[in-house]
């Protein structure tokens, strides 16, 4: 499933690039400040799972290519390894320090983002809108948690079967929208980036159909990052 995905969006890119009026290419690299939210399910346990959910940092980085189809439009698809998750802190019993648990959730995601990038200004500095869908799939990560004075840090492990019904699910579709600024600078463009990624898919897959009572958790992410783009015009 991975590999049509990321098929299609080279197809995609493909076909852009022969229409385009210019092509300009290079590294990104970044932060993500990254939480999950219950978004459906029981009321009660959205609101208090929503409550505990804090933002995590880490890292992004990876390529970029954008096709100018014009002075003001283009299409840039990225490939970049993105770092999300969530942190948490709870107690088991209340005022009893001794009872906190924290948590901490890394994921680390092959992010392939598909934008439509509108720009505008002059030509050394230009301001830009992005949005577009995204597809990620889930490589790895690491889990954390602390209680009473005791540390535990586990690798990920994926179910390959159902398990009482349910796996993680691997593969996310979502959309991305941002805003930034332009600066040519040498050979290319000084590019910063501010985005919002909204989740759309569950982090839980299940074998029928997901239980009315089950929330269906999916990725908040907002990303700063910074990006240098070498030829276009």
């Amino acid at each position: 499933m991975k590999k049509f995905y990321l098929f299609l969006v080279a197809v995609m890119g493909m076909a852009v690039a022969a229409e385009a009026q210019s092509v300009s290419f290079g590294p990104r690299i970044g932060v993500n400040f990254a939480t999950v939210r219950a978004v459906e399910g029981d009321d009660d346990f959205r609101e208090e799972f929503n409550d505990e959910m804090e933002f995590s940092t880490g890292a992004q980085f990876g390529a970029v290519v954008n096709f100018g189809i014009s002075d003001v439009f283009s299409i840039q698809p990225e490939v970049l390894y993105s770092q999300r998750g969530f942190e948490a802190n709870t107690s088991l019993l209340e005022d009893d320090p001794m009872g906190d648990i924290s948590v901490k959730f890394k994921m680390n995601y092959l992010e392939v983002p598909v934008l439509a990038k509108i720009s505008f200004g002059g030509d050394k500095v230009q301001g830009f809108v992005t949005a577009g869908p995204t597809v990620s799939y889930w490589m790895n990560g690491k889990l954390k948690t602390s209680f009473a004075g005791e540390k535990e840090e586990e690798d990920i492990e994926f179910q390959d079967d159902y398990e009482d019904g349910a796996k993680q699910n691997r593969l996310d579709f979502g959309a991305s929208v941002g805003v930034g600024m332009a600066y040519r600078l040498g050979a290319g463009a000084l590019n910063l980036d501010v985005r919002y990624g909204h989740g759309l898919s569950d982090m839980t897959k299940y074998e029928e159909d997901r239980p009315s009572e089950e929330p269906k958790n999916a990725h908040r992410t907002i990303g700063v990052s910074l990006a240098y783009l070498f030829g276009g015009k």
